[in-house]
């Protein structure tokens, strides 16, 4: 019975550390662009919620604002599990 609980706990790290890269990909990028393209998309983003007036939900505007400026950039949404 005791092993339940780190069997739990193992698995919820195992997914927790699954998703390593931001999630975006592009076949025609490299890593360190996409690197600097998530960089350049969440700062702005982060600006945005972080200037007055302030949104209601700050996390959920960055989270969408990210989206959409990776996905004018040419880049699909995709989690790289490893």
């Amino acid at each position: 019975m005791r092993a339940l609980p780190l069997a739990v706990l193992f698995a919820a790290a195992m997914v927790l550390a699954g998703c390593t890269q931001p999630p975006y990909r592009a076949a025609d990028k490299s890593l360190a662009e996409l690197n600097g393209d998530y960089t350049d998309c969440y700062t702005q983003a982060a600006l945005t919620a972080n200037t007055p007036p302030y949104p209601d939900s700050p996390t959920r505007l960055v989270s969408e604002q990210t989206d959409q400026c990776m996905k004018a950039r040419g880049y699909t949404g995709d989690c790289l599990w490893y």
